[in-house]
Formats: structure tokens, sequence, C-alpha cells
């Protein structure tokens, strides 16, 4: 299994990065993200649902466009050839992954606890398991290493979920298949890491308490990278 290290935006948002289920919620129309002198541009198209259908990055033309569509108990997000496909349960979340070489770091089989938390992820012979603590998911065990995650008393009011990630390399937003791994988090998260070794968050909220600024600094200041959203 490929081990989720610090691929996690803030172990929270869908996860998202977002839970896009919920009508209830602002809708993020951009996403900026600063990193270093590099600077890019997300736009979010929704369905009547709220749920995000397509993300199209500046220079779609080269980096590509990501779409996603729903079936009743299925969900598939692909850019060009690459995809993931997931069977979902009876709440909507993932349950079982097929991975498609998409730039994900979780697939294999889904397990949830009684409140809909991510509990652990069986992939062959191995498996994930994930703490919860007064809502919040405060650790990740994998093999022998232990991940730790603390929180801030920002309420997560954007729902983010497991994870938002924008694979950097190739532009590839991948938040929207972590929002679909269960419950998101009560708060935002602080930080993730081991030790020494641990991303660090910090935010901005708008009036409503929504998230319009994430920056997300990694071990020993070794780099900053800006996240800003932008709502319809």
């Amino acid at each position: 299994m490929h081990k989720p290290s610090f691929i996690i935006i803030g172990i929270l948002f869908a996860t998202t990065m977002f839970a896009v289920n919920n009508l209830s919620l602002k809708n993020i129309s951009k996403i900026y993200v600063q990193n270093g002198e590099h600077n890019y541009q997300y736009s979010l198209n929704y369905d009547s649902q709220n749920r995000i259908t397509k993300i199209v990055p500046d220079h779609s033309e080269i980096f590509g466009i990501t779409n996603l569509e729903y079936g009743l108990n299925s969900f598939r997000i692909s850019k060009g050839d690459t995809f993931v496909s997931c069977s979902l349960n009876k709440k909507g979340y993932i349950k079982v992954v097929e991975d498609g070489d998409f730039s994900s770091s979780m697939f294999g089989n889904m397990f949830y606890n009684e409140k809909g938390q991510l509990a652990s992820i069986e992939y062959m012979n191995e498996e994930l398991f994930f703490t919860w603590e007064n809502d919040n998911m405060v650790e990740i065990n994998i093999e022998d290493e232990q991940i730790y995650v603390t929180y801030t008393t920002l309420e997560n009011k954007n729902q983010f979920g497991l994870l938002l990630k924008i694979e950097e390399e190739n532009c590839t937003p991948v938040f929207p298949y972590y929002s679909l791994l269960g419950k998101a988090t009560k708060h935002l998260p602080a930080s993730i890491g081991q030790g020494e070794e641990k991303i660090s968050y910090n935010y901005k909220i708008d009036e409503d308490g929504f998230v319009t600024e994430i920056t997300m600094i990694y071990p020993n200041n070794s780099k900053t990278v800006f996240y800003r959203f932008s709502y319809e």
C-alpha cells in the first residue's frame, strides 16, 4: 500500500476535501495554490446536488481536466487515462476501490465505525488503522509507524474530508476522493506527522467560519504552501 505520509493536506479535507453532498455548505468555486514561485488556479463545477463534477486548472491543455461521476452506489474520478473507481456503502462512503493509477494514496477495502468515521483500510495483506477521539481523527497506524494529528479549536464548517490534496507534479486534484472516506473531523487540524517531522497548518476564515486560506508549513520550515478559496 502506498503510505499516506505527508500527502495529507489536512487530514481532513475531501475530504477534500469537501463534504460535497451537504447542501448547507458554501460551494468553493476556485482554489488558488501558491507554492514558492509557482501559482496554480483551479475552477470547480457542481451538479444540482452540490457535488463536484469537474475541476479545471489553468493551462488545462497541459495539466488536464479532472472529471467526477456519481452513480447510485458508485463514484469515479479520472483525468486522462488515470482513474479511481469506487463502490459506495449505504451512507455514500467509499467501500471498495479499484485503482487505475490515479494519484490517490489510499485504496483497498474501507471500514467505518458506528459514527461513519473511517476506522481501517485493508489492502492485500496490509492494514491501516485510524484512531478517533472527541470526533477528531488523532492517529494513523501504518504497520509499525504512527502518524499523529493535533487540532485547532476551529470548527470544520467546510466539512473538509480526510485529506485536502492536490498532487503537485501533475496538478491533479485528489481531494474529492478523500471527501468520501467517511465523516469529516469536528475541528480543523493543527499538525500532522511524527515528532519534529510534521506539517503544520494555519487558517484564515470568513465571517461565517468558512476557510478562506490555509497555510501549510512543512518540517523545519523547508517549504510553505498557501491554499486560498473563493466561494460562489
